[in-house]
């Protein structure tokens, strides 16, 4: 009978232990370790600028709007010289098209003089051949004739007079046509010269910038990579910001643990020095390739592990520390409940975040 007990009471601590280790197994497949942060946004400008004073040190918690950095923009030279290479550009067009135009008068002016020209021509002949006529008329001074009629010759005169006022005004119109072109308000590069000389003037009076680097939001400062006066070229980060809680958690499932992570996963975030402190977040994010898992996420810090990377995102009004070492628990499990720490069911758990 005691070999009996001794028997089921094996029985009863084999069956406990098997229990605790599947507890224990269950628990590693649903939590692991992570740690949250925010990433820090880099601050740059499109153009390089000079560091004139700064006013605010690494981890200084700053409000939106304080000033971070005094800066300064230094127009280039090169900017300057272009423009007036643009201007003697342009004048050089303008000189040629004034050229062309002026070019262009000569020969109009050319053509109405031969019309003109062509048209006295014709009207002198006409005037010598009425005086020729007139002088006949005269001579015949033993023969009685009839008044002679003049009329024929003397209109055709008029015709040929008036073509030419006529020539002369339509040539004479053509020509103030193009010599209005050449005024200002025809004249199609003075407007670009006028607009450039006018912003190489701005540009000559506002060689030096100043400009005040602003907290675009509530934060604190990371890193500050510029001193003063230091010349800083186009896109280089000036400073580092980030916000005053973390919005991202960085965890790494092992890869020999039996756990399909996708994204919209919802994760409980719980903090290793406060229980109270905890919140929900979603997978927004996974690792493409298995990667060493770094010693202070291990469950077992001497034990060299591997797994994959999941990022999940946290809502900003959480109490969590920048860096803060957490636990992420799963909360996608067949049985509709979570393990670890907490035993609530999933339900309860989203009231309690409410």
């Amino acid at each position: 009978m005691r070999y009996f007990n001794v028997f089921y009471l094996s029985i009863l601590v084999i069956g406990v232990l098997l229990w605790r280790w599947n507890t224990s197994y269950r628990n590693g497949v649903v939590s692991f370790y992570g740690f949250a942060e925010t990433k820090e946004t880099e601050i740059n400008f499109n153009y390089p600028v000079a560091v004139g004073k700064i006013h605010v040190t690494p981890g200084q918690f700053v409000k939106a709007g304080d000033t971070l950095l005094d800066l300064y923009r230094i127009k280039p030279k090169e900017v300057l010289e272009d423009q007036g290479f643009r201007i003697d550009e342009l004048r050089a067009k303008e000189n040629l098209w004034r050229t062309e135009k002026k070019s262009k008068i000569e020969v109009i002016a050319s053509r109405r003089d031969l019309k003109l020209e062509e048209i006295d021509a014709a009207i002198r002949k006409l005037e010598e051949q009425k005086t020729f006529q007139q002088s006949l008329y005269r001579d015949l001074k033993s023969v009685r004739v009839e008044q002679p009629d003049y009329q024929p010759i003397t209109s055709r005169i008029e015709a040929l007079q008036k073509e030419r006022s006529l020539a002369e005004a339509s040539f004479g119109a053509e020509i103030r046509t193009i010599e209005k072109e050449l005024e200002i308000g025809g004249n199609p590069y003075q407007v670009e010269i006028n607009r450039l000389a006018a912003e190489r003037a701005f540009d000559q009076s506002n060689k030096i910038i100043p400009i005040q680097l602003q907290a675009p939001t509530d934060g604190i400062i990371g890193n500050i990579h510029c001193k003063i006066s230091e010349h800083i070229p186009s896109f280089r980060t000036l400073i580092t910001f980030y916000e005053p809680n973390p919005t991202l958690v960085q965890g790494f499932v092992q890869e020999d643990l039996i756990l399909h992570v996708a994204l919209q996963d919802s994760f409980l975030i719980l903090s290793e020095k406060e229980e109270t402190t905890s919140c929900l977040g979603i997978v927004t994010g996974l690792g493409s390739r298995i990667v060493e898992i770094p010693e202070r996420m291990r469950k077992i810090p001497d034990l060299k592990t591997y797994g994959r990377e999941v990022l999940v995102q946290i809502p900003p009004d959480n109490n969590f520390l920048q860096k803060e070492k957490v636990v992420l628990q799963f909360l996608k499990t067949p049985e509709g409940v979570m393990f670890g720490r907490s035993r609530k069911p999933l339900v309860d758990l989203e009231i309690d975040q409410q």
